[in-house]
């Protein structure tokens, strides 16, 4: 039976008025106001035309409504682009003004070279140059190490330096003078997630730093701890998108928050009550940043591709989601998480299925299926990796598939602990040192493939090296069942990758 593709044409054609904006947005400094215009008046022109729907065929509505998700997206990005643009932060910024400003902390402050503390706040009032604004926009703050102490969700004011930042979606880069000054502690929810995030590092600090620094990276994505080794291994062998809060962080948590709930005896609606509870409860665990969002959306996912007819409500729900983001969100079409995340999705729900199948004629299908999710990640996000990095890792299927039994149990473990330290130490710490055996073995793995001689290559990132990358991918994603079909061709396959990556070649 033929996937539905209707909802993922969509997701493509959003993620393409996405980028189409992005591109083409320096339109905005010369003729923002008619860029817009003819934007706006081509989706009224197509939205009046799908009034007409019934007379068309099925897939004409199909292309229409491609073409409509385009233009809104397009639309959107633009407005806000327009909108970013007359900003009073943005606009200030460019004159290098003294301001005052006050706002929401919305990152942990986090230390980087010198001393100082870099943190994303969500500005809400800004005085400067004789004026006052009331607004709502990011700003990224340089200050003291006093801001290390500042608790997430805080309001807090301080005084700086207005300067252009680097990133497209915060306003301004902050330089702070001086001390912050709290102005108001954050509400209990936040405060809750906090309790929750210090007591997930309690209960395992008494193990050794590199385990103590991967379990909460594993959980709640908080990577503070991690040293700067130990995380070029995990980029070496592909595995760094276990410190990183992902979609599979919210299946597991979800998972293990469904299984508990069905054990005491909840069935039916209540059941999405649980479900939609734990999505609030990991959004606010892991903070309300993009990549958290997208982690949630791509987490439920997941979620359907384990139900009954899983495949085909997966990748509706994966055209959805793209969908939703984009209309929420447009500069994600530029996002590189969110291109991996997506990639990733869509290659082991369209490609897994016939590596799956193939695999499993020789190989426990257990065993075939962990082998072509692993695979088919791999080979849709390979193109994209190399491009930011300039490598492709030879070794990540085989380092994916070494730590996927324990990356469950970990998460999962790692959970537990911080929940029950919140109750009594000694008992958290239990699950806590239980998390952190499973961990140690993925740091084990990490550590060891990264040492092998041709763990990785490098590939230059140029138009012409990429797109032949690309066509191998395809190449390899296509013909790569037949070859695995049968047991001797499969088993040379693998032989000759791990004599590759032993044995470096020239």
């Amino acid at each position: 039976m033929r996937p539905d593709l209707r909802l993922p044409v969509l997701g493509a054609a959003a993620w393409a008025g996405g980028l189409l904006a992005a591109v083409g947005g320096d339109l905005i400094s010369t003729g923002g106001g008619r860029v817009v215009a003819a934007w706006l008046g081509a989706a009224v022109a197509v939205a009046s035309a799908a009034l007409f729907r019934r007379v068309l065929r099925p897939g004409r509505i199909t292309v229409l409504a491609a073409v409509a998700v385009l233009l809104a997206v397009g639309t959107i990005a633009l407005l806000r682009q327009e909108q970013a643009a007359r900003n009073p932060v943005a606009a200030l910024a460019g004159e290098r003004a003294m301001v005052t400003v006050e706002g929401t902390l919305a990152s942990d402050p986090r230390v980087v070279d010198g001393g100082q503390v870099l943190a994303r706040l969500t500005v809400r009032a800004v005085e400067g140059r004789g004026r006052a604004w009331r607004l709502r926009t990011s700003v990224v703050v340089l200050g003291s190490p006093a801001w290390r102490h500042l608790e997430l969700g805080a309001r807090v004011r301080t005084q700086g330096r207005l300067t252009g930042a680097d990133d497209p979606q915060v306003a301004a880069l902050v330089i702070a003078r001086g001390e912050p000054e709290t102005v108001t502690a954050p509400d209990v929810w936040w405060a809750g997630a906090a309790a929750v995030r210090a007591a997930l590092r309690a209960c395992v600090a008494h193990r050794p730093a590199d385990q103590a620094a991967l379990v909460p990276a594993l959980v709640s994505g908080d990577d503070a701890g991690v040293s700067d080794q130990l995380a070029d291994d995990f980029r070496t062998t592909g595995l760094t998108h276990l410190l990183a809060v992902s979609g599979t962080n919210l299946t597991l948590v979800l998972g293990f928050l469904l299984t508990l709930a069905r054990w005491a005896g909840v069935r039916g609606r209540w059941l999405v009550v649980v479900g939609a509870a734990g999505v609030v409860g990991f959004v606010l665990l892991a903070r309300t940043e993009p990549s958290v969002v997208r982690a949630a959306a791509m987490g439920t996912v997941g979620l359907l591709a384990m139900s009954s007819n899983g495949r085909g409500r997966a990748l509706r729900g994966l055209g959805a989601a793209v969908v939703g983001l984009l209309l929420l969100d447009p500069a994600l079409a530029v996002s590189v998480g969110f291109a991996l995340s997506v990639l990733a999705t869509a290659g082991i729900l369209l490609l897994g299925p016939a590596w799956r199948d193939a695999l499993a004629r020789w190989l426990p299908r257990w065993l075939a299926e962990a082998v072509a999710v692993s695979t088919t990640a791999q080979l849709a996000c390979t193109p994209l990796v190399a491009a930011i990095s300039g490598q492709v890792s030879l070794v990540a299927v085989a380092a994916n598939l070494l730590v996927e039994p324990l990356v469950g149990p970990a998460t999962v473990l790692g959970l537990t602990g911080g929940l029950l330290a919140l109750v009594w130490l000694p008992l958290g710490q239990v699950a806590g040192t239980l998390a952190s055996w499973c961990v140690g073995w993925i740091a084990a793995v990490a550590q060891a493939g990264a040492r092998l001689p041709a763990a990785d290559i490098a590939w230059s990132a140029e138009v012409v090296p990429l797109l032949v990358l690309t066509a191998l991918t395809c190449w390899v994603a296509l013909v790569g069942p037949r070859l695995v079909a049968s047991r001797w061709s499969g088993a040379s396959c693998a032989a000759l990758l791990a004599i590759v990556v032993v044995v470096r070649p020239p």
